[in-house]
């Protein structure tokens, strides 16, 4: 008889990183490192001093132009390396909402929440715990006190 081995592989895709970080936080932490101001960084890669700082704190994104100008501006780091963190902050934080919908979804009693109620939900550290804000319409409070029963979550209003 013979008989065929069964390979497993994990797919890059299938990968869920446990904190999703915004790449605005490792530019703020980088400028701090090279010894900069935030002023004083935005002089020197061309940037008002306002986007700069919504970039840092999450508000904004990196886009293909403020790429190159950090690259300008921060030696050694490329403008592919920071378009690439920007798309990979967008899709995991894409799957996460996308997750929390259909994990909130499977526990409605045949009435599914609709993924447009979950706004915000990049986990947080806060406390040695990770916070989520989510976003419900009033009716379905007792829905999400049942998730949060079920899966050991605690919520407040």
């Amino acid at each position: 008889m013979e008989t065929k081995s069964r390979k497993m592989y994990t797919l890059t895709d299938d990968i869920m990183p446990a904190i999703i970080i915004h790449p605005g936080e490792v530019l703020g932490e980088e400028i701090k490192a090279r010894g900069f101001s935030q002023k004083e960084f935005a002089e020197k890669a061309g940037m008002q001093a306002t986007h700069l700082s919504a970039i840092i704190h999450g508000v904004r994104n990196i886009t293909p132009s403020v790429a190159k100008k950090l690259e300008a501006a921060l030696e050694g780091i490329s403008a592919e390396f920071w378009t690439k963190f920007q798309e990979d902050y967008n899709r995991n934080t894409n799957r996460r909402r996308l997750q929390l919908a259909h994990m909130v979804a499977g526990y409605g009693e045949s009435m599914p929440v609709p993924a447009g109620v979950l706004a915000e939900s990049n986990p947080t550290p806060y406390g040695g715990y990770y916070s989520a804000i989510v976003r419900v319409p009033e009716k379905d409070k007792a829905l999400l006190d049942k998730l949060a029963e079920r899966l050991g979550w605690r919520v407040e209003y």
